[in-house]
């Protein structure tokens, strides 16, 4: 699942791997004084926008894209081998550094393999983007179908909070669901109302009485947690985080079922 920060992220992503493969995918054709103004190191150089994106695509690699592995593991090897060839230390006239015509040319076509290997994975894996066109494919009616009109209309609301890129208020409606949902699955437990319970203790009792899946007692402890934070006054919410709590609420509700 692609949430709207990755989807940003991508874009830039891709907007700095293009111009690293365009500039440098001149080397041949260029004169020498052009290919001089390629900086391998300062700020907004080669090496700083290789650094920049290799934790976010090895965190995709380890997460969801296993295949992108290579991709990183050619991003890793360009960073160590820029870095030592062009080295700080044994130049006496020090930055800036540019790169030479080989290393130009080679970095052009690793680069432009890079993009093309994201952008084949991703194609391939058909993730999808938390948009207003995709809200029948993430909460589909068979998983709404036990929900009070309340509840419902939070869940609209949360969404178009997320639409509009504002988190911190996507955040908190999504946990007041999310604490909806723990209340009348107690209740369905138990058959008592837990009007007077708070949060933490109806976990304990759930928990206590054998009759929860561990995954769904993962959940409602991950979206405790959640809440916990939002109690203090100064927390702010950031767009994936707003976002990952309302996945893990679709697959709370995917793990209960019905709540009627």
């Amino acid at each position: 699942m692609v949430t709207h920060k990755t989807a940003s992220n991508l874009m830039w992503l891709m907007v700095d791997f293009t111009w690293i493969c365009e500039r440098c995918g001149s080397a041949s054709t260029t004169p020498i004084q052009q290919i001089q103004q390629i900086q391998v190191k300062g700020e907004n150089s080669i090496i700083d926008i290789l650094k920049r994106w290799h934790p976010f695509l090895k965190t995709l690699s380890e997460r969801y894209y296993p295949d992108l592995s290579k991709v990183v593991n050619s991003i890793r090897g360009w960073i160590d081998y820029l870095d030592k060839k062009y080295d700080e230390k044994p130049r006496l006239l020090g930055p800036p550094f540019y790169i030479d015509t080989k290393d130009a040319e080679k970095l052009s076509q690793d680069s432009r393999e890079w993009i093309n290997a994201i952008i084949n994975e991703y194609a391939k894996q058909g993730p999808i983007l938390i948009r207003e066109e995709a809200i029948s494919q993430i909460f589909p009616e068979s998983l709404l179908s036990g929900l009070d009109e309340t509840t419902r209309e939070d869940l609209k609301d949360a969404l178009t909070c997320i639409f509009h890129l504002l988190p911190t208020p996507a955040a908190m409606v999504s946990l007041r669901i999310a604490e909806n949902l723990v209340r009348r699955y107690y209740a369905k437990i138990s058959g008592s109302i837990a009007t007077k319970k708070s949060w933490e203790n109806i976990l304990n009792e759930l928990e206590q009485s054998n009759k929860v899946k561990p995954p769904i007692l993962g959940y409602l402890r991950y979206l405790k947690e959640k809440r916990n934070e939002a109690e203090h006054p100064d927390k702010r919410f950031t767009q994936e985080e707003s976002e990952r709590i309302l996945l893990h609420i679709k697959e709370l509700l995917e793990e209960l079922g019905s709540l009627q």
